[in-house]
Formats: C-alpha cells, structure tokens, sequence
C-alpha cells in the first residue's frame, strides 16, 4: 500500500505491523455533522477495512475535543451548559456515522477524560524550560524548538496567518514569540463550568495538548499513522509535533496523512460561514451507500465543491451494480474485487472505484452469479462500506 506522506510529500510504502495504530483528530461537539467531516473521516474508514482486508488489527483513536472555546461561545448562544452541547452533539455525530456504516474505533476518547494527564504534561514542559507562563496562563515557547515550521513547510508570515485564523493568538503582549501557542488556560471566575482544579490551578488546557496527551496514552509513539483535515497541518499538528518531542518522544507518527476540504458555494464547509449540508439530513432522503459512493467523486488529497447531482449519479451507479451482481461472471466478480483492493493500496484511489464500478455495472452474463462471484462482491460491499 502506498500513501502520500505530508511532511516528505512523498508516496511512501504504508507497511505496519500486524497490529496498525492510527490517530485521527475527531469533532469538536457543537453543531451536527457535516459532508466535510464526514469525507474526512470516510477517508480513515476506507483505509481502516483495506487493512483489516489484508489481516491487520486495526486501532483507530478517533477523539472528541469537548474541551474547546468554541463549544463554551455556541453553548452560550443557545442558553444550556457546554456538557449538555457536547453530548447531544456527540450523540447524533455517532449515530449518523452508525447509519453511514462506519467501522468501530479502537476508542474514541475525550478531551475532558485526560485533564490529569494533560496538566502533568503540560507542568513537565515548565519544568524543562520548554513552557513559560504569561499571567495566568502557559504557553509553549517555539523559541526552544528550533525546527518549529519543519513539518508544515510553510514561511512565516503564512504561519502566523494560520495561526491567526485557527485559535491562536500570535498578537497577544507578552508572549515570548507570536507563534508561542496555548498550553493552559487559567480560570479564575468559579461560575465556568469548563475549569478543572490541578496542580497548575484552576483552568483547562489548549487544544494541541489535548491530542498529543491522548494519542500517546492511547497508542503509544511512535504510532502507525496520523490523519485529520489538511486545515490541521498548521497549528494543530506542527504544535502536536513540538510538544512531544518537548516531551521526550522524538517521532509521534511515523506517516502523516491528510484530507482536503469539501467545499460549498466556493468555500470549505464551515460553521462559522455557515455553508454546510449535514449527512443527518441526506439520511432522510438517500441510502447510506449512495452517500458513501457521491463522496468518492472526490479524491481525498484534493476534495473540492460539493455537486449534489453526485447523489443521482451514485443512485444510478449503485443500481446497475445491483443488476449486474444477479448475473455477473466469477470472472467479472473477481477482476472487481482486484481493482477495488489496488485502488484502495494506491493511495485510496476513489476515482479508480468509480471507475471499476462503472465497468462492472456494464456486465452481464445472463445466468445466475455462482456462489464463489457472490462472495468475491460481499467482501466488495464490505471494502467499501456498502453493507448498511
């Protein structure tokens, strides 16, 4: 299997170990699912059961950061508590992926479950110098790193701006460097309920600490593979970088693989702008395959503008599979699975699926499908999420 490698941006040969250990960053729980996340993580999903096809255990930690700013502003607008939002949020988030005929996690941990160990962390990083504090909160200081933007690539100047637009504060006085990020959050006001007392005082801590605390508990490193949203590769990621090696572990994944955005009226799909078509509702209306198959229009690494026809298409595709699988060859059933396993190797090659389904949709044999072509298309069915 061959997948591309953000930080070397290089096809690279994915061969794990019998047991496979994959981190992907999951939700943060305040408003429903949407096509964005779920082409994202149909993306781990497709590569989760290929590897579990060639015999691999699979561990797939797929979090839920129910400890973020944005959750506290939204629970605020709509008059409830943030642990009410995140919990009815999380809820219809896996029930919907239920319906989409998503394979199980390995876990799926949250944020606000590790607050212990992420303040231990976070107090062993001041300890080593790695992590000064500026009022009542810690940051950490970049400055100490000095291959902080190695893994992004990006210049400076860009890093800051996404470092602007994505939770960070390269602005605020005092900080020692303007890319210094949020390690601990102090709170003082006993009324916020999103506060936890630990060694390092009453706050909560920052979203990168969160991740890099959760995979390492969970996984190990340094672990198979790393994925989320390519909008992840800076702060998120560059951050989770430095902090662990801060932290003593000099290789927190050994491949790092990430999904472009689905777009909507010439933008990602985003709460904030409010361009989103949540997969809760295209479940009134279509099949969970026919959603599945839609976003396989669009390769993972390049993603692009969201074409509802797509639906129609793969209603039609879906059909004359249907058809075809009645009366199909051995041969036909055979050469379909083989495609659909290289595509899947060759780096989740979705249009190459498209493709294979299409020819074999064109097939027909006339008499019944023997038994052996019926399996060969179950595990098809399976490959692809197909079942539900």
């Amino acid at each position: 299997m061959k997948l591309f490698d953000t930080p070397t941006q290089k096809y690279v040969d994915f061969t794990p170990g019998p047991v496979v250990g994959i981190y992907t960053c999951g939700i943060t729980p305040y408003d429903s699912a949407h096509l964005g996340h779920i082409f994202t993580f149909q993306t781990y999903d497709l590569l989760q059961r290929r590897l579990e096809d060639k015999g691999h255990e699979v561990r797939l930690v797929r979090n839920i950061t129910d400890v973020d700013e944005p959750i506290y502003k939204k629970a605020a607008e709509l008059g409830i508590s943030y642990i009410e939002l995140a919990e009815q949020e999380t809820a219809l988030f896996q029930s919907v992926l239920t319906q989409l005929d998503f394979r199980p996690t390995y876990a799926e941990p949250r944020a606000s479950h590790y607050i212990d160990q992420m303040a231990a962390a976070v107090t062993q990083l001041v300890a080593g110098g790695q992590a000064y504090r500026l009022d009542d909160d810690i940051y950490f200081d970049t400055t100490q790193d000095v291959s902080f933007g190695d893994f992004c690539g990006f210049s400076d100047r860009l890093q800051r701006a996404f470092m602007q637009k994505r939770g960070g504060d390269p602005s605020r006085a005092g900080k020692r460097h303007p890319l210094d990020f949020l390690l601990w959050r102090g709170v003082s006001n006993q009324q916020d309920l999103a506060a936890w007392d630990t060694a390092l005082g009453r706050g909560r801590p920052g979203w990168h600490i969160e991740c890099s605390v959760m995979a390492g508990e969970l996984l190990g490193t340094p672990f198979d593979l790393h994925g989320g949203g390519d909008d992840l590769i800076f702060p998120h990621h560059e951050c989770e970088i430095a902090q662990s090696t801060a932290l003593g572990q000099p290789q927190l994944a050994k491949t790092w693989l990430h999904v472009a955005p689905i777009l909507y009226a010439g933008e990602k799909m985003s709460k904030s702008l409010g361009n989103l078509v949540f997969a809760k509702d295209l479940l009134q209306d279509h099949a969970a395959a026919v959603i599945r198959l839609s976003l396989m229009k669009y390769h993972y690494r390049t993603g692009g503008e969201w074409q509802p026809e797509f639906l129609d298409e793969a209603t039609a595709l879906l059909q004359k599979v249907s058809a075809a699988e009645a009366t199909c060859t051995l041969a036909a059933s055979a050469l379909l699975l083989s495609e659909v396993r290289a595509a899947l190797d060759d780096d989740l090659d979705t249009h190459r699926i498209w493709h294979a389904l299409e020819d074999f949709g064109a097939t027909a044999a006339g008499d019944p499908a023997t038994e052996q072509a019926a399996g060969n298309l179950t595990i098809v069915k399976n490959l692809l999420g197909f079942s539900n």
